[in-house]
């Protein structure tokens, strides 16, 4: 967030105060999960999960075992992170203000029952951004590690848990916002600098690779199971959407956003049924500085932007006594649920007591069933492309490879797609590889056969001149396979040339 440093990092989201009742003519807003740990006791608000807060800006699921790791930003002693098992996360006291860390807080208390966190270090102006355990192959060597950061980039894991000395990844990403998942489990970084990076490994090194820049970037989202689609929150009030390599305008409510310090649009979650349900949520501060959690849905005339007509308020508490502690994380949990995080309301030290009191939605982490509006959903997306092309080849198995210049072959696909084809010239017991074609069939093209031609070098030419004038047997070994537009890639397909002497 702006100015994020100086005024710490944000708490993560908010919660509803003074949501109406529903009668015979209204929904309810949202349903209250029967088995939330404070449903049955007197006093408590029913959407509370876990208490004890400061400003947990970022925190995620694991989504291999469901437990929960918790960044929590710290006052004047320490930054923390907290681990809690699944089965032992309903009902947990993280302990502020009673404690800060591991040291006695400001609230001169008791924590009952107080979840002391897993890591810390001290409170020098380097606010802590939570981040994931790795469960994506493609980061090889930190798999199953958690991964977390600092506003100023550095970025460094612990064990399993939280668990052991935390240690370098060899990367740094400056005004370092938040950590994020796509719908298949790869891992993003977000700078407010303006890139939104994908992870990547080399051995024990960590790397960004960036996706795209946009306007302070806070937050990333993507549909379970969809490796296509991410949406990005822009502080401003924007939600980008980035379908492959290209970006569309989601959804603008920047009128509706305060910016400045703390505040903005501070996270987006997507519906585990979005691919029917076409709905997106967005936490922002309101220019009130209200915090607002809204339900927006996918236009049934454009399925890459959010139809504004749909917007409905969730969500609302009243903040405008203090800018800070905002709020900035909004997801969906494994049970379907979608949870959120306030934070202790403002100020230094919570002097109202508000994290330790479960008849307050500040300083928790808030878990609700967001219900369906009565307006029916948009029409479901096509579902995704996932069947590989078909790729039909003629490959003569004599040619005149000398004449032609290579080796050619003939290649279609039942569907628009872009074929590949690479040879190998065997002179006994000489490899040389010849130079690679490639055409693109198009829709219009679908069924008819291209030619492709693995081409020889100068050099290669002078060799294969040679072998035939002392009587060798030359082959070219090709290989040919299809990708079509959604990335599905063909078997390769291989044939065997003999090379005519004429």
């Amino acid at each position: 967030m702006p100015h994020l440093a100086a005024a710490r990092v944000i708490a993560l989201l908010a919660a509803v105060a003074g949501v109406a009742a529903p009668t015979a003519s209204a929904q309810a807003p949202y349903q209250i999960p029967p088995d939330n740990p404070f449903v049955n006791t007197p006093g408590a608000r029913a959407e509370v999960y876990v208490y004890g807060l400061r400003n947990p800006y970022r925190w995620s699921f694991d989504r291999l075992t469901g437990d929960i790791y918790i960044g929590d930003v710290g006052g004047s002693v320490a930054e923390e992170i907290t681990y809690l098992p699944r089965a032992q996360s309903a009902g947990a006291n993280l302990g502020w203000n009673c404690h800060e860390g591991n040291a006695a807080g400001p609230g001169g208390c008791t924590a009952p029952g107080h979840r002391p966190p897993q890591h810390t270090y001290p409170e020098t102006g380097e606010p802590v951004i939570g981040g994931y355990v790795v469960r994506t192959p493609s980061l090889g060597a930190f798999q199953g590690r958690y991964l977390f950061g600092r506003y100023s980039g550095v970025i460094r894991w612990l064990g399993q848990g939280a668990t052991g000395t935390p240690m370098e990844t060899g990367l740094s990403v400056p005004q370092l916002t938040s950590f994020g998942e796509d719908g298949v489990g790869r891992l993003y970084v977000t700078s407010q600098a303006g890139p939104v990076s994908l992870l990547t490994a080399s051995g024990n090194t960590l790397m960004a690779q960036p996706v795209g820049n946009f306007a302070e970037p806070a937050a990333v989202a993507a549909p379970p199971g969809d490796p296509d689609r991410l949406f990005i929150a822009e502080l401003g009030g924007h939600v980008r959407l980035r379908i492959g390599g290209q970006v569309h305008d989601f959804l603008d409510i920047d009128a509706l956003v305060a910016t400045g310090g703390e505040q903005g649009l501070l996270a987006v979650a997507v519906a585990p049924d979005y691919a029917t349900s076409g709905r997106v949520f967005v936490f922002y501060t309101a220019n009130d500085g209200d915090l607002t959690l809204d339900e927006v849905r996918r236009s049934a005339a454009d399925p890459n932007r959010a139809d504004p007509a749909t917007r409905r308020n969730l969500l609302t508490i009243e903040h405008s006594a203090a800018g800070n502690h905002n709020g900035g994380q909004l997801q969906f949990g494994p049970d379907g649920y979608l949870y959120l995080s306030t934070g202790d309301g403002g100020g230094q030290g919570d002097p109202e007591g508000d994290a330790q009191s479960v008849g307050s939605l500040l300083g928790k982490v808030l878990r609700i069933n967001p219900t369906p509006t009565i307006a029916p959903p948009p029409p479901p997306l096509a579902p995704a492309d996932t069947r590989a092309p078909r790729l039909s080849t003629r490959v003569p198995r004599r040619q005149r490879v000398l004449r032609l210049g290579g080796a050619v072959a003939y290649a279609g696909c039942d569907e628009a797609c872009t074929i590949a084809a690479a040879g190998v010239l065997r002179v006994g017991k000489r490899r040389l590889r010849l130079a690679g074609a490639r055409r693109v069939a198009r829709a219009s093209q679908v069924g008819r056969r291209l030619r492709l031609k693995a081409g020889l070098k100068r050099r290669q030419a002078r060799i294969l001149r040679r072998a035939l004038r002392r009587g060798r047997r030359p082959t070219v070994r090709l290989s040919l396979r299809a990708t079509d537009p959604a990335g599905n890639r063909s078997p390769v397909t291989r044939r065997t040339v003999r090379v005519r002497r004429r």
